[in-house]
Parts: C-alpha cells; sequence; structure tokens
C-alpha cells in the first residue's frame, strides 16, 4: 500500500537526527570519478527554474542573447529589444496544429538553454510512466530524443512531476521518492541513487491502476556549485510539517540537513507561521529566503543561524517573490486562501490584488518600486498576476483576466474561466513596465 504522507514523512524525518554520509554506499555508488562535476561550467539556472509547474505560466531558460520560453509553443525574446517571436520559421503556420507546428513540443517544461533547446516530456503508457529529455535547434528544427530517464513503473506521486534540473554535466530528477542523476545523454538504466528514504513505500492498485494519494510528498530540487539541495515537508515533535532543507556533496554523495523553517518565536508571525517558507534561493553556501506576510532573511547553511535582512512585511501584507542572484522581487498579491470580499474590487476573489513589485538587492538594501496599477485599467484583461522570473534588470510576470459577471445577489463575480493571459516585463533599472506579447 502507498503510505500516506505522514506515514512516508516519518520514515524521511529519521535524517533530521543523523548525518547520513555514511549511507552514500548504500544510496548511491557514489563513484564521483564517472561524472566530472567539477569541471564542467553549465551551472543550473538558478532564476529561471521558481515557478510552480501547476500554475499555468511559461518555463524560462536563459542564453547570453535571449530567452527562450514555453507556453503552448517554444518562443524566443531578444535581449535587446525584449521583441518576443514563436520559435517555428513556417511563414504559413498557425501555430496550433503540433503534428505541423515546429514550435509545439509538447514540452512540460523547459530543461536547459545553449545551441540546442533541452526540454522534459512526460507521458504515461499502460500505467507506465515515461520521463524523458528531448532536444530542438535554436530554429524550431531537428527535434531529438536525448535520453529516457529511470522512472518508476506506476508512478503516481507528485515527485513525478516536480522539476528535473539540469548541473554541471548532469541531469538530477525524483521518481517515486528516490533521488536519481543521470550523465546528460546517457543510458537511463545507468542513472545513480542520490538520495532516498530508509523504505520505499508500495504503490496501491485498483482492478490494476495505480490510485493517487493526494497527500504525496515532493522534492524541489536545487543546485549550487558543488551541491545538489532538496526541499521536503517534514513532521517534528510537535506535530506540525516544516519545509526541511538538504545538502548533497556531488562528489560522494553524502547527504545532511542544513536548515528548517524557523518557528514564529525567531522570525515572527507570517502567512504559513513555522510551516513552509514562501520563496527561497541558495547561493553561496547561504539560504535567502521570503516569508509571505513576513520578511526578507538569509540562513547561513554552515551554522543554522537566520538573519533578518529587511523589513519587507512593511510594504506588503502577504506577497509573493522570485530571486536572481542580484535581487529579490516582491509581489504585493494576496494568496489563494486570503481572497477577501469580492465586492472589493470588481473581478471577485480570483482576484489577486496585487499592483507593486518591491525590488531589494541580495543584501537586503531597498532598490525601487514598480507600480503595476496601469495594467489593471479593464479588469476581464487582469485579475491576477504571476512573477515568473528575473534575470539582471528583467522582471518577467503575466497578467490574466477574468469575465466579469454580475451574480444574482448583486455582487460581481466571474465566469470561473481564465480569459487573456499576457507575458509582461518590468525594467529595475527604469520602472518601465510593458506587455511583451500575448499568450493566449
Amino acid at each position: 500500500m502507498k503510505l500516506a504522507k505522514s506515514a512516508l514523512a516519518g520514515l524521511l524525518s529519521l535524517a533530521l537526527v543523523m548525518d547520513l554520509a555514511g549511507c552514500a554506499p548504500e544510496n548511491g555508488s557514489g563513484n564521483a570519478d564517472s561524472l566530472d562535476t567539477q569541471t564542467e561550467t553549465e551551472d543550473f539556472q538558478k532564476n529561471m527554474h521558481q515557478i510552480d509547474l501547476h500554475s499555468n505560466v511559461p518555463s524560462f531558460v536563459e542564453t547570453d542573447t535571449g530567452y527562450y520560453f514555453y507556453f503552448a509553443g517554444l518562443h524566443y525574446i531578444d535581449k535587446a529589444d525584449l521583441r518576443a517571436t514563436i520559435v517555428c520559421g513556417k511563414p504559413d503556420c498557425d501555430h496550433t496544429n503540433p503534428e505541423t507546428c515546429n514550435a509545439k513540443l509538447g514540452a512540460h517544461y523547459l530543461l536547459k538553454g545553449g545551441d540546442r533547446i533541452q526540454y522534459i516530456t512526460i507521458d504515461f503508457e499502460n500505467g507506465k510512466g515515461i520521463k524523458a529529455v528531448r532536444s530542438v535547434k535554436t530554429d524550431g528544427t531537428e527535434r531529438k530524443l536525448e535520453q529516457e530517464l529511470k522512472f518508476q513503473e506506476y508512478s503516481v506521486d507528485d515527485s513525478s512531476y516536480d522539476y528535473a534540473i539540469y548541473h554541471r554535466g548532469c541531469v538530477y530528477y525524483a521518481s517515486d521518492y528516490i533521488l536519481y542523476r543521470v550523465v546528460s545523454g546517457g543510458e537511463k538504466d545507468d542513472a545513480e541513487v542520490v538520495w532516498q528514504p530508509e523504505k520505499i513505500p508500495e504503490t496501491e492498485m485498483l482492478d490494476g491502476f495505480p490510485i493517487a494519494d493526494p497527500n504525496e510528498m515532493s522534492y524541489t530540487l536545487w543546485a549550487d556549485g558543488a551541491f545538489l539541495y532538496f526541499m521536503v515537508n517534514l513532521p517534528y515533535e510537535d506535530g506540525v510539517y516544516r519545509d526541511t532543507l538538504f545538502q548533497v556533496d556531488l562528489q560522494n554523495l553524502s547527504t545532511k540537513q542544513v536548515w528548517v523553517t524557523p518557528g514564529e518565536d525567531e522570525v515572527g508571525e507570517w502567512e504559513t507561521t513555522g510551516v513552509s517558507v514562501s520563496r527561497w534561493y541558495v547561493k553561496d553556501g547561504f539560504l535567502y529566503f521570503y516569508l509571505s506576510g513576513g520578511d526578507f532573511w538569509r540562513g547561513d547553511l554552515t551554522t543554522g543561524q537566520n538573519e533578518k535582512l529587511a523589513d519587507t512585511h512593511e510594504k506588503t501584507q502577504y506577497g509573493s517573490a522570485i530571486f536572481s542572484d542580484d535581487y529579490l522581487c516582491l509581489l504585493n498579491d494576496v494568496p489563494v486562501a486570503f481572497y477577501g470580499d469580492p465586492t472589493v474590487v470588481p473581478g471577485g476573489f480570483l482576484r489577486s490584488y496585487g499592483d507593486t513589485i518591491f525590488v531589494y538587492s541580495l543584501d537586503g538594501q531597498f532598490v525601487r518600486e514598480i507600480s503595476l496599477k496601469g495594467l489593471y485599467e479593464d479588469p476581464n484583461a487582469t485579475a491576477k498576476m504571476v512573477l515568473v522570473c528575473c534575470s539582471g534588470k528583467d522582471i518577467f510576470f503575466t497578467t490574466t483576466g477574468y469575465t466579469v459577471l454580475e451574480n444574482t445577489y448583486g455582487y460581481p463575480g466571474q465566469t470561473g474561466n481564465e480569459g487573456v493571459t499576457n507575458l509582461c516585463h518590468a525594467d529595475i533599472d527604469t520602472g518601465v513596465v510593458s506587455v511583451v506579447c500575448r499568450l493566449k
């Protein structure tokens, strides 16, 4: 039987009280000689991989000259003029037919850039999950299967849908609670186990089909230099689940816990006090994290000490955020659980209310605020905003509209169907906001 979240987390929580360095030979081969993790220069694009895969926003990768993103098709944004084009190359194509349009890759998300754009596809055949890395040339031609990933049969847990990440010549990914790595372009059977719980729960079957458990646990993967990181939500003695960060040495696969979400007694109250960190970013041995409804902090992954960098709660009651190597970008939107009276703003409870981006440097200094109020002139065109990524001076975010209706009680509501979605850009240097392109 597949374990519920609490049971599985109990297995994982054993790692909270022990350094798993001694488990490396058991949980993985530990043969770092086969993987040149030190000389490979292509690092995980941290600032391009912070979105929720289920949030219906574009997946980005960056190159020297521009950005590629996937949203119902592959697109390119030139850094020089921010002009967006669909990567198809067929002059008579209407970009609707996946059988004929070069841009229709069927990508779940983009993995990395370069002379070929790599992307992940996820398919299920006869109950068996197939997760593959594919690539295409930057003009949308010459699709290629790079490799299939070792994927557990009847994989129905959330970790199967988590990001795979590329870092220094290897692909790292999760399947059924097991973290794997495999050389880019390598055979799936050569995948090494990076880490796994002491006992892998069995999948519950019904009439020959797997049953999805809504309480499955998933990993958030990260890489920085010579380390892999993964965040999981684990139970503690007080019965509260807390986001917990583990660090994996990529040379010998030794694993240890380096951080846990702090409690209200240390960092004050925020939206999900003592449970989940709202957004985080690892750089040079430090964890930078934002607490929605709280503040901007930095955790030392060597000492475990947390330091407040900025009082961001003074500028937003809740808020969502994205990071880059240089900035924290904070949008003063309202999480779903806190949507208020639909009479407050036309558009109803699906409206996110975010109308300003506050920018901080990574050392906590306030840089500027960028007004987005002009994007709300038509409530049918903009009802919510989602931050996507930041690089250099570029901030990308989406806006989505909803149709406003009058319900039988005379209060404004909405159809429940999303309307126009636009990809927008904000310039940190100038504060100028523009619509890059319409996504749908």
